[in-house]
């Protein structure tokens, strides 16, 4: 085995180590961010007994297991949501990694690679951005503005950097522009379809009963953050799942799909652009 395969294997492994920590922290905004709570400050408790968790109870995945899905102190079953995203989250960044290994740190240029592992990290901070909104929307039955807002400042970071170590790429810009287009032109066809005619002003009027605004943001930003032929997939996704669930009670299930759709567009663009180099 190659030093670059050790350093290979050793990249993946770890990135998959921090995405069950990350993954722990994306839970933590999950139940807060909708509560109005800080999620900066505060020890994680029992949600029924209400005790503060130790050091030993807070590993991500492994805890839970080790319990056997029960709080310590008072033998609660504790929700397998828990380790369902810690999970998700971690075989996330290990697809990233996998994806992008040319972008993590190299020991011996550290400074040539400084640049595309802000990239990386942006693209870490992407997927949990998704994770949240799209847990938060099917638990809440609404969908978070400033999550959206997150997602675009985190775009913004990726495009500048993109483009001061990528001199001249102008076809980043124009990938994120397009890629906003086809998310744009999915969700003007979804409303369409899905609203009468007479019914068109309600659906921007702020009433109630209607389909999630800020979740159309949320699905023009991701599809411009994921390129273009990863936001075809993408929109086609969403705009099949938007025309079929409607305005019904299954849309709280719409930011799953989108994130869903999102995952299969980048990594199979990704892996089939990594086989055809090859």
């Amino acid at each position: 085995m190659t030093p670059e395969q050790v350093l290979a294997i050793i990249n993946v492994v770890m990135a998959g180590m921090f995405g069950a920590v990350i993954g722990s922290f994306t839970n933590v905004c999950i139940y807060r961010i909708p509560e109005h709570r800080t999620i900066v400050k505060g020890h994680s408790m029992c949600m029924t007994c209400g005790h503060e968790l130790g050091a030993l109870d807070l590993v991500p995945i492994f805890s839970w297991l080790c319990l056997k899905g029960k709080c310590r102190y008072c033998g609660t079953p504790v929700s397998s949501r828990y380790i369902k995203i810690e999970s998700l989250t971690a075989l996330m960044y290990i697809l990233m990694a996998i994806v992008h290994l040319d972008m993590f740190l190299d020991p011996t240029q550290p400074s040539k690679n400084i640049l595309p592992f802000i990239v990386l990290c942006a693209l870490f901070i992407m997927i949990n951005i998704v994770i949240v909104e799209m847990m938060i929307m099917k638990d809440t039955g609404s969908s978070m503005f400033r999550l959206s807002a997150a997602l675009i400042i985190d775009l913004a970071v990726q495009i500048g950097v993109r483009m001061f170590y990528e001199v001249g790429r102008t076809s980043i810009v124009l990938g994120v522009l397009l890629g906003g287009v086809i998310g744009f032109v999915a969700v003007l066809l979804a409303v369409l379809v899905t609203n009468r005619p007479k019914d068109l002003g309600k659906y921007f009027s702020g009433e109630k009963g209607r389909p999630f605004r800020t979740s159309d943001l949320f699905a023009i930003v991701l599809c411009a953050a994921i390129g273009i032929w990863p936001a075809v997939v993408c929109a086609a996704v969403y705009l099949i799942a938007r025309i079929a669930i409607g305005t019904g009670k299954n849309v709280k299930y719409l930011g799953n799909i989108l994130a869903a759709g999102a995952a299969v567009g980048y990594f199979g663009y990704a892996f089939l652009r990594i086989f055809l180099a090859r």
